[in-house]
């Protein structure tokens, strides 16, 4: 059984972080010549007949050519980055891992991107699929540190609109999506893809709740993204999914998960400021002028791509809890949607779903929002001179070999990032775009 060394991609990682705790511009991208270039492991290298293929996909997606990234250096991010990279994460007694060879999979020709069918064919990367249950991980969290990274946070979302627009100079992407408090999957997604020092990331939303270790890692799992958020404010991006709020972590084990770690009253303070951070995320981001990624899907309010740039619900009255008034400030007075609403284009940007059963809008049987069919889709592309939607959000049947289902001729995908979600045995993916807006699946 081969592991991944993270405690190796851990000390290469340290060793690019500079000393002084300011936003610093790094010139060139460090590494050593032992490791691969996008940062995995040598032993999660393919095999030497995949080489060739390997190089030049590489080549392809240097990142010599990406702008020197903002590094946000904060002694308190980098002592968390430090606990989590230094974790042992070993599988339990009960766990196989197992190394499977999967074929690079491709979106169908409609659309304008190029993709890896057409120029990737036969290339097979390694990933790790998890057959059961992964390990528990519990890494020592003081609620002072993680209030304090809240604000930290909060503040950086801020200076983010509702739209990302992650523009060419950013590529290459990976994009996640749902990782469900997975937190050892979601160290092994840094790993296999690269440091997000040296390529750019976009996850999709529900960092929490539900998942195989989700009732005891989701805050693991949230806290080390936003790390790697804060301190790589233009390589790593976060959207807001329907689980970043209040009424579904109420429901489905965040709060459970807060009030039992951290005793008294910290517990359920923790989980408000937590929501104060989510009520701050991005809905949407559209790369590449072409590509365009949320949580949920479409909905019958949006007309224009553009208008995802202004939504805004109303300013919700925080009541101050203790000393958390400075935050009680932010959720109020920042022109940022807060919680999410019963209906409307918010909502259903986080909630809604392709579904071809019904023609056109139809009524969710998640009890909110709509359904939309490959007709919508269509349209929608069309008038918006979009290519590609991808979200996350389900987990469907035909989707528990691969993790990811095409809609509309490969108009629309949509992908799952937690393996063997709640103990279903289900693949996962990630979807690569390259510097030549060629998207390949994980």
């Amino acid at each position: 059984m081969m592991m991944i060394d993270y405690l190796s991609m851990f000390h290469t990682w340290r060793r690019l972080i500079p000393s002084e705790a300011e936003p610093v511009s790094l010139d060139e991208s460090p590494g050593s010549q032992d490791e691969s270039p996008d940062g995995a492991n040598q032993a999660s290298t393919p095999p030497s007949s995949e080489q060739s293929d390997s190089r030049s996909s590489r080549e392809e997606d240097s990142e010599d050519d990406l702008p020197p990234p903002v590094v946000f250096n904060h002694p308190l991010v980098n002592s968390l980055l430090d606990r989590f990279m230094r974790a042992q994460l070993q599988p339990d007694k009960n766990s196989t891992t197992v190394n499977m060879a999967s074929t690079i999979t491709s979106v169908p020709s409609t659309s304008n991107i190029g993709h890896s069918r057409n120029n990737l064919a036969g290339k097979k990367l390694f990933f790790h699929k998890i057959l059961r249950p992964a390990p528990i991980h519990v890494v020592d969290l003081k609620f002072d540190e993680l209030r304090q990274l809240c604000e930290l946070a909060i503040n950086s979302f801020s200076k983010q609109r509702p739209l990302l627009r992650i523009g060419n100079e950013m590529l290459p992407i990976t994009i996640c999506a749902d990782t469900h408090g997975q937190f050892r999957d979601v160290r092994c997604i840094l790993s296999t893809c690269g440091n997000p020092l040296l390529r750019t990331y976009l996850f999709l939303g529900d960092y929490v709740d539900r998942g195989s270790q989700a009732c005891i890692s989701g805050i693991e799992t949230v806290t080390m993204l936003l790390c790697f958020k804060i301190k790589y404010p233009t390589r790593v991006y976060m959207l807001r999914g329907n689980h970043e709020d209040a009424n579904t972590t109420l429901t489905y084990g965040f709060f459970d998960e807060c009030t039992s770690r951290f005793p008294n009253d910290q517990g359920e303070l923790l989980w408000h400021i937590f929501m104060m951070v989510f009520n701050m995320m991005p809905l949407a981001a559209i790369v590449s002028e072409r590509i365009l990624c949320m949580h949920g899907g479409l909905s019958p309010h949006l007309k224009d791509i553009n208008m995802l740039d202004n939504v805004r619900s109303s300013l919700m009255k925080v009541a101050c809890l203790n000393d958390l008034n400075h935050f009680c400030w932010l959720a109020c007075n920042l022109p940022r949607p807060s919680i999410v609403p019963p209906y409307g284009l918010m909502c259903d940007t986080l909630w809604s779903d392709p579904d071809d059963r019904y023609p056109g809008w139809a009524l969710s049987a998640r009890g909110i929002s709509f359904t939309f069919s490959s007709k919508i889709i269509r349209e929608f592309c069309e008038a918006n001179d979009i290519d590609l939607i991808v979200r996350g959000h389900q987990l469907t049947a035909d989707m528990f070999k691969g993790g990811y289902k095409y809609f509309a001729g490969g108009r629309l995908v949509t992908i799952f990032s937690a393996p063997n979600y709640l103990n279903m045995r289900n693949d996962s993916c990630v979807l690569h775009i390259s510097r030549k807006v060629k998207s390949s699946l994980q």
